[in-house]
């Protein structure tokens, strides 16, 4: 904007001197083109220098807006991909934590451990929501946690999705605290914990469907997570 400012003043110098330059007819006209002639070569290189510095700034930022867009575009065509089928895991729906274990990232806390606030700061029921904000996750120590769920109704279940933050979302391009081996327990009344099957979240794509095959009926779920992608801190699942 300052050098758009500076560009117009420039003008308005040409275009005041012209005005304010006596002309008496014949005798001035070409004393009045040589007038111009040489204050618009000095000028000129000055205002080019301008233009061009301007062209590239705004070239510049149609190319990270361009980039920006595309990645919104591939994260919002995933999502629609996903939204394609109703997600009985989403807490809109009724979905709803029943329990978790796990050790809170900022673990420690007296007063939160009494008042049951542990995971406040990132809560579990980060994983029904849709929100994909950085940061906005369930995230406990290290990498082992388990989460008892139900779903919003019961449901034969054939597919299960994990979805996390891609690089270009994460401020420090470090999407090392998602969940890689992970397994999926069906909960049924006095009866044992029914297996769904074991899986790997591969952390390269946004979102992964895992294939369940099953003929069993649950709304009760237990994930059990039992690694990261590499990061010796903490771990984080968004949805």
């Amino acid at each position: 904007m300052k050098k758009l400012e500076r560009l117009r003043e420039e003008v308005d110098d040409i275009a005041h001197l012209i005005l304010e330059t006596p002309y008496n007819g014949k005798t001035d006209s070409k004393y009045l083109t040589d007038l111009i002639d040489n204050f618009i070569k000095k000028r000129l290189a000055g205002i080019w220098d301008d233009l061009y510095s301007l062209k590239k700034q705004i070239k510049s930022r149609d190319c990270t807006a361009s980039l920006t867009a595309n990645s919104k575009n591939q994260q919002k065509m995933e999502v629609a991909q996903m939204d394609d089928r109703v997600n009985y895991a989403a807490h809109e729906l009724g979905a709803r934590i029943l329990n978790v274990k796990a050790e809170p990232i900022c673990s420690g806390n007296i007063l939160k451990t009494w008042l049951g606030m542990e995971f406040n700061t990132n809560p579990p029921i980060n994983m029904l929501l849709s929100t994909m904000e950085p940061g906005s996750c369930f995230g406990f120590r290290s990498n082992k946690a388990q989460v008892t769920l139900k779903l919003a109704r019961e449901i034969l279940i054939d597919q299960f999705l994990i979805q996390h933050i891609t690089k270009k979302q994460s401020p420090s391009e470090d999407i090392s605290s998602a969940p890689k081996d992970f397994q999926v327990f069906g909960l049924e009344n006095n009866a044992d914990d029914f297996h769904l099957g074991s899986f790997k979240f591969d952390n390269s794509k946004a979102a992964q469907y895992f294939d369940i095959r099953t003929n069993k009926r649950f709304q009760n779920l237990r994930i059990q997570f039992d690694s990261n992608q590499g990061n010796p801190n903490y771990t984080c699942v968004y949805r």
